[in-house]
């Protein structure tokens, strides 16, 4: 999985979510399948990509997304 920005200088998760808003589906499902993301809702796959932009592993990310109990965490 790729972090650098694609040749249009977009990261997948920029390009991910203009797809969304132009419902370029087509375009959404090839950035989840490059991923491993596919089947995910779109909220969780933002998820994950966000944290490959970020040099994390995107299934810790999911699941410390999908764990978390939303509780204020700030000291």
């Amino acid at each position: 999985m790729s972090t650098t920005p694609t040749p249009e200088g977009l990261s997948d998760l920029a390009r991910y979510s203009r797809a969304m808003i132009a419902g370029q589906t087509h375009a959404c499902i090839a950035i989840e399948k490059r991923h491993g993301l596919f089947g995910w809702p779109p909220d969780i796959v933002s998820v994950g990509l966000k944290a490959i932009d970020e040099g994390a592993d995107p299934e810790q990310a999911i699941d410390d997304y999908l764990n978390d109990s939303g509780e204020d965490h700030e000291a």
